[in-house]
């Protein structure tokens, strides 16, 4: 941390960083919503809970017997020590990280599954079957997307994205070489950076947040600044979501978490001004191209 202070002046980031991560993570409200989540993702995300709920079952069957007695369970203090850091990460994670994604309670999710695998042979007599149907479980969970809104990176998603994004990029390039392209992160680096394999040179790039109505109108009283629209779906979007009529959880998300709706794209080219000259859908994932129309445009094609 010393380093870092003397090297850039900040001891825990930049502001910006700090005030995400940290400071605007400390609600009380906030950390009891994230610690549900965190459990969520600990004992039941993409399928996990087939394994939990097989474990909680178990535990209600006595202990099986081999030839050598009792089949053992881990060692108690081993257990603690699983249990000491799956309470440590739910808690700290709950609490620090504006964004509550899964993938960082990596460390930890191994260790639940080694104790409910352990589970299952002691005390179920066909615990390789279980075990199967489990595993083919996690495996599909790459494939079919579940109906709630996940990180795409989750599974084969991120898949969609990559293809979506190099669709409508190649497009841009090779349609519009020299514009200024109105678009949001991460398109906005993949648009910058020949290395990440979406485009063969740089190109002049207006970044904005996201794709909401609000994001969006501002950006087209500034119009002038771009001259096509990379606009793409920032978030999954599953054709019927869980949840999708419950209000009061999407204002939640929509306060503490960063949700938003992004703008289809039909929508976003009417509050641009523009056309569409390029789409794509994969599994709830979409992206388009918008060419802005200036209003000289207009009048020349009117007259």
């Amino acid at each position: 941390y010393a380093y870092h202070y003397l090297r850039t002046g900040y001891v825990f980031g930049n502001p910006e960083f700090f005030r995400y991560n940290i400071a605007a993570t400390l609600n009380p409200f906030r950390v009891i919503l994230a610690l549900g989540m965190r459990l969520w993702q600990m004992f039941g995300y993409l399928h996990l809970y087939l394994l939990t709920m097989a474990m909680l079952l178990a535990l209600w069957r006595p202990p099986l017997h081999d030839r050598d007695g009792e089949r053992q369970r881990i060692q108690v203090s081993v257990q603690l020590i699983f249990l000491a850091i799956v309470v440590a990460y739910v808690g700290v994670m709950s609490i620090v990280g504006g964004a509550v994604l899964a993938r960082y309670m990596l460390p930890a999710v191994p260790l639940v599954i080694i104790v409910g695998v352990s589970t299952l042979w002691r005390r179920v007599r066909y615990w390789r079957e279980v075990v199967v149907i489990v595993a083919l479980a996690f495996a599909a969970a790459l494939f079919v997307n579940p109906p709630y809104g996940f990180s795409i990176e989750d599974n084969l998603a991120y898949r969609d994205y990559i293809l979506l994004h190099q669709d409508g990029e190649k497009f841009v390039e090779a349609r519009y070489p020299m514009a200024r392209v109105l678009t949001a992160w991460p398109a906005s680096d993949e648009l910058t950076r020949p290395y990440l394999g979406y485009i063969t040179r740089p190109m002049r790039v207006v970044r904005i947040e996201d794709f909401t109505v609000e994001q969006l109108m501002v950006a087209a009283d500034l119009s002038s600044n771009f001259d096509v629209a990379l606009v793409f779906s920032t978030k999954y979007e599953p054709a019927h979501p869980l949840l999708e009529h419950w209000t009061a959880w999407e204002k939640l998300k929509t306060r503490f978490f960063g949700f938003h709706r992004d703008l289809p794209p039909a929508a976003a080219s009417q509050v641009l001004g523009g056309k569409i000259v390029f789409s794509g859908t994969r599994h709830g994932q979409w992206v388009a191209v918008i060419e802005v129309q200036r209003v000289e445009e207009a009048r020349a094609h009117k007259y």
